[in-house]
C-alpha cells in the first residue's frame, strides 16, 4: 500500500502505465507539479514505481505550460513507450478540452535512472533542449515530428509534414546519442490513392511494420494498407494493399510477428467513404498471414457474424438484437492457434454501450464459444459518434487484459454508470478469466461507507485499487489486490 502524499507533496498532474510488448504492466510513472518558478514555467516531479508499487526513482524537470487569452493549457500530460530498457516520454500541454499542444520528448534510462533533456525532431534533425516559443504566430515553427521507441530497434522519427527539408516523407532511425543510423524516404508525391499516413503496428529486430490510411485533400480515402520496412537498413520491403477495397473496408485490430511472418487479425465491413469500419454494415473478422520479406500472402480467411447467430442473436451486419452493433476491442492469438475476440455492443446515436462478448475462435477460424458479460447500460443523450470516436473518448466499458502466459488471460471491464455523482454507481467492476480453454466471469462491488474506490488492471493476476477517503485529513491510497476467480 502506498499513500500518494508520501510519494510527493505536489499536485498530481498526470500518470501513465509502463507496459511491455505483451501488454503486461511493469510499473507506473506519476507526474506532480512541485513549484511554479515564473510565468508559464513549472518544476515537475516525476516518480517511477515498479509493478509492486515500490518506488524506483524520482527527479525534477523544468517544463512550460502554455497560457494566453485565447488558449490555456490545464496541465502537462505524459504518455510512455517502453523500449530497450528505456522510457520514451511524450509530453504535451493539454487544455481542459483534451487538446494537446507543443509536443516534446524526453527519455528515462531505467538502467541508471538518468533523465534526458527535452528534445524534438524538426527539419530533419534532433534539436536538443529547444527553446520553445509559445506565441501563436510561431505555433507551426515549434512543432515536432512524431517519435516512437521500438524494442530492439531504437528511436524512429516519422517525418510527414512539409518543413525546411521539403515535402518528402521519411523515417529516421536514431541511436542512443541521437546519431542517425539510417534514413529512408517512403513517399515523394501522392500516388493514385493519395498520401500515406503511417501508424506503428508492430516491430522486431528485423522488421518495422506500419498500418497506413491514405489521405487526399485533408480527408481520409477508402484505401488502407500495411507497409513493411527493414529494421536494420530502413529499406522499404513492400506495401500490402487489402483486397477488394472497392467493396470492403478493413481495420487491423492486432498483429503478431513470428520470425519472418506476420499475422494480421482484424475487422472488416462494407466499404465506407473514408475507409473506416462501416458501423452499420460490419461484416465480421479476418485473418491474414504475410511473409514480411516478400509480401507474399500465406493465408487469408474471413469470418462473418452470421456464423455466430446460433449462439447469440446477431445479424449479418454485426447487430445484436436490442443492444446495437459490434465493436472489436482485441483479437488475441493463442499459442494453440485459437483466437480470443473481445467485442462490445454499442449504438452510435445516441451513444450507448451495452454488454461485452468474449468469443473463442478455433484454429480453423470458426466461432467455438461465447461468454456474455452483462453490465450497466451507459447511454449519453444528445450524442452521436462513430465507434472510433467512442473508443477515443473512453466511453466504452471494456478496460484491458492481462496475459498470464500458457494461454491464460484475465479481462477487466467497468460495470458503472459513467460520470455518475452517485458513489454506489462507481464501485462495480467485472473480471472474465480464460483458463483451460474455458471462460469464467466474476463481478466485484467495491462499495465502502468512508471512501470511493477505483479499480484498474495491474501486474499479472492483480488489480490496482486507488482509494479516495471522505476524511480530508486522510491521504489517498494505492494498493494491489490479488484476483481470485
Amino acid at each position: 500500500m502506498v499513500e500518494l502524499s508520501k510519494l510527493s507533496s505536489g499536485k498530481l498532474y498526470d500518470s501513465d502505465v509502463i507496459k511491455d510488448g505483451k501488454n503486461n504492466i511493469k510499473g507506473y510513472l506519476l507526474l506532480f507539479e512541485s513549484d511554479k518558478i515564473k510565468k508559464e514555467t513549472y518544476i515537475l516531479e516525476y516518480v517511477v514505481l515498479d509493478e509492486n508499487l515500490t518506488k524506483v526513482t524520482n527527479g525534477y524537470i523544468e517544463e512550460m505550460k502554455y497560457s494566453s487569452l485565447l488558449l490555456k493549457a490545464d496541465k502537462v500530460t505524459v504518455d510512455l513507450i517502453l523500449y530497450n530498457n528505456k522510457l520514451l516520454l511524450e509530453l504535451n500541454d493539454c487544455t481542459k478540452d483534451g487538446e494537446k499542444l507543443f509536443r516534446r520528448y524526453r527519455t528515462l534510462d531505467l538502467s541508471n535512472n538518468k533523465m534526458s533533456n527535452t528534445f524534438i525532431f524538426r527539419n530533419g534533425k534532433i534539436e536538443n533542449n529547444p527553446e520553445f516559443d509559445r506565441s501563436l504566430k510561431n505555433f507551426e515553427a515549434n512543432q515536432t515530428d512524431k517519435i516512437i521507441g521500438l524494442d530492439e530497434v531504437g528511436l524512429v522519427a516519422i517525418k510527414e509534414e512539409k518543413d525546411k527539408t521539403g515535402k518528402d516523407k521519411y523515417l529516421v532511425c536514431l541511436d542512443d546519442s541521437f546519431n542517425q543510423k539510417w534514413k529512408t524516404i517512403y513517399e515523394t508525391s501522392k500516388n493514385q490513392y493519395g498520401f500515406k499516413e503511417l501508424e506503428i503496428l508492430n516491430s522486431s529486430n528485423n522488421f518495422i511494420v506500419f498500418s497506413n490510411h491514405y489521405t487526399k485533400g485533408g480527408y481520409y480515402k477508402p484505401v488502407n494498407s500495411v507497409v513493411v520496412f527493414d529494421a536494420i537498413t530502413g529499406k522499404l520491403n513492400y506495401e500490402f494493399l487489402f483486397s477488394n477495397q472497392d467493396k470492403y473496408s478493413h481495420k487491423v485490430v492486432d498483429s503478431y510477428i513470428q520470425d519472418n511472418d506476420m499475422i494480421l487479425l482484424g475487422n472488416y465491413s462494407k466499404k465506407s467513404d473514408y475507409g473506416h469500419i462501416n458501423d452499420q454494415e460490419n461484416l465480421g473478422l479476418f485473418k491474414i498471414k504475410l511473409n514480411l520479406k516478400t509480401g507474399k500472402t500465406l493465408e487469408e480467411k474471413f469470418l462473418n457474424w452470421t456464423e455466430l447467430s446460433s449462439k447469440i442473436e446477431i445479424n449479418k451486419y454485426g447487430e445484436i438484437k436490442k443492444e446495437g452493433f459490434v465493436f472489436v476491442h482485441d483479437l488475441i492469438q493463442l499459442n494453440n492457434g485459437k483466437i480470443i475476440a473481445i467485442c462490445e455492443a454499442f449504438k452510435g446515436s445516441p451513444v450507448t454501450t451495452n454488454n461485452i462478448y468474449f468469443l473463442e475462435i478455433s484454429e480453423k477460424f470458426s466461432f467455438n464459444k461465447v461468454l456474455t458479460a452483462e453490465k450497466f447500460r451507459n447511454k449519453f443523450p444528445g450524442t452521436s459518434a462513430h465507434s472510433n470516436q467512442i473508443k477515443e473518448f473512453g466511453a466504452f466499458d471494456y478496460m484491458d487484459f492481462q496475459d498470464l502466459d500458457d494461454d491464460e488471460f484475465l479481462f477487466y471491464f467497468s460495470d458503472n454508470e459513467k460520470k455518475s455523482k452517485n458513489r454506489n454507481q462507481n464501485t462495480k467492476f467485472g473480471i472474465v478469466s480464460y483458463s483451460d480453454e474455458e471462460f469464467n466471469k466474476k463481478h466485484l462491488n467495491l462499495k465502502t461507507d468512508i471512501s470511493t474506490i477505483f479499480a484498474y488492471p495491474a501486474k499479472k493476476g492483480y488489480m490496482m485499487l486507488i482509494e479516495f477517503f471522505d476524511a480530508k485529513n486522510k491521504s489517498s491510497q494505492i494498493r494491489l489486490e490479488k484476483v481470485n476467480m
